[in-house]
């Protein structure tokens, strides 16, 4: 079947096939009818599916499937009895072991195809397993919806190749990869909601006040700051409301709200309130207590990053580095502890409410060796000298850095840089133009900070060829 007119049987007839991976980051198995490759969502490497092709693109195609003919060895029950319509988790169903083998391969592959490397020929360690498989993350957004004219709080729809994506809430009673604290937390914001008949923000009218509901928890004091997040308009009988919460959940130490007049599902903090409690809540990571506000970026899976913060003061200690620079360095936790084996450290980071959190974290922690600055990277880049470090690292949003970030990092010409990435894709992007300008990649690491999802952390070092 070589064109897409031939491809057109495809859909006369139901299809037995076997399916031999996983594509990330959808989370879709993978089989083939003759040459025609073809996704088939809930499906899994091992399984073998009778399936109805339903949707053709030029190269490949999309399956339903009918009747799981036989399972895979690696297919398990899903604990959770939201998995399926949430869209929270999509391998829950998965044998962990082997999540980890897919999401392993996955960047495996992903550095070939982007990033043009020879993956026999460079150090890749074995993946490194999240250090809790479940209730592992320490902030979870869930969103406010509507189900036959009741109010609920939960996630987001999984998106499917088959219909169109209507950001539709699953309602949750719990999930399973959070803070089990939310199983109280959901009801009582639901009964009061439903009190004073507020009304659940709606993404396709744009209409609605209820908008989003963030809990923050501190994985070693279990503290909570709840966010609630609404378009204008008035809170009524919050300080009885406050007074409920606490007594009822004592953990819950901050609460804030936030409002958000844009018509996207993101969430601003553009407009903040801090209605009671605390400005912010604290969380011991290693040796060092961090501050937590609304708005700082702190790790979701914070054990898991701090295996990961360790490999880096390891790399650091072993190549005798005297001085490094943090680039995107958010509240500084990286910063704080390589400044355990360097003499000085400076981090990056264009957002204030982050920079003004490390400046706190340092004195906090009573770290005398780190300086931080509020700029972009690119800006700063071109107006801070910053005297050739031994170490750069890096730890950029999903969209990784800019080609002009990159240039500017070139002239720096810093012996060593430690790569930290949460999409392979501009992960591989960036070590590719690292490789162009002289950079050998010594090591990859990746983790697993996000089990039962299709994320991967990496973690590269790369050295002056």
């Amino acid at each position: 079947m070589s064109n897409m007119k031939d491809h057109r049987t495809l859909l006369q007839t139901e299809h037995v096939i076997d399916i031999t991976d996983i594509a990330l980051p959808n989370d879709y198995g993978v089989g083939k009818i003759d040459t025609v490759s073809v996704f088939v969502p809930g499906t899994i490497t091992g399984d073998t599916a009778r399936i109805k092709v339903v949707r053709l693109e030029k190269q490949y195609a999309y399956g339903r499937v009918l009747k799981i003919e036989t399972p895979s060895p690696f297919r398990i029950a899903p604990p959770c009895s939201h998995f399926g319509p949430c869209g929270g988790c999509t391998m829950q169903d998965v044998d962990y072991t082997k999540q980890l083998q897919i999401k392993e391969n996955y960047l495996i592959q992903t550095l070939k195809r982007i990033g043009k490397v020879d993956t026999t020929q460079v150090n890749i360690a074995p993946i490194v397993p999240s250090p809790k498989e479940f209730m592992y993350r320490n902030k979870i957004e869930l969103s406010f919806g509507e189900k036959q004219g009741t109010i609920v709080l939960g996630l987001r729809e999984r998106v499917s190749p088959f219909r169109h994506y209507t950001g539709r809430v699953v309602p949750i009673t719990k999930c399973m990869i959070a803070n089990p604290v939310i199983e109280k937390i959901i009801p009582l914001f639901i009964e009061f909601a439903s009190a004073r008949k507020l009304v659940p923000y709606n993404l396709i009218s744009h209409t609605g006040f209820l908008r989003h509901l963030i809990v923050r928890s501190a994985e070693s004091t279990g503290d909570i700051m709840l966010i609630l997040e609404t378009t204008g308009g008035s809170l009524p009988d919050m300080d009885t409301f406050w007074e409920m919460l606490t007594k009822t959940i004592p953990e819950v130490k901050s609460f804030f709200r936030i409002i958000n007049y844009h018509d996207t599902d993101i969430i601003s903090y553009e407009k903040k309130i801090h209605l009671f409690g605390t400005e912010y809540i604290e969380d011991t990571l290693g040796q060092f207590i961090f501050r937590i506000y609304p708005e700082s970026f702190y790790q979701p899976n914070i054990l898991g990053a701090e295996q990961l913060y360790n490999r880096i003061v390891a790399f650091a200690q072993s190549n005798g580095i005297k001085s490094a620079v943090g680039l995107y360095c958010g509240i500084g936790p990286i910063e704080l502890f390589v400044s355990q084996v360097a003499k000085e450290v400076i981090g990056i980071d264009s957002n204030s409410i982050n920079i003004k959190s490390a400046f706190e974290n340092c004195k906090r922690n009573h770290i005398t060796n780190c300086l931080f600055y509020e700029d972009t990277v690119e800006n700063i880049l071109k107006t801070v000298h910053l005297r050739s470090p031994d170490l750069i690292i890096i730890d950029p949003p999903r969209v990784g850095v800019s080609k002009k970030g990159l240039d500017l990092l070139y002239t720096i010409d810093s012996p060593y840089i430690a790569y930290v990435s949460c999409n392979p894709s501009t992960f591989a992007r960036d070590v590719l133009d690292m490789k162009k300008h002289g950079y050998r990649i010594q090591q990859i690491i990746p983790f697993d900070f996000f089990p039962h999802t299709a994320h991967i952390e990496s973690l590269a070092f790369l050295t002056r060829a």
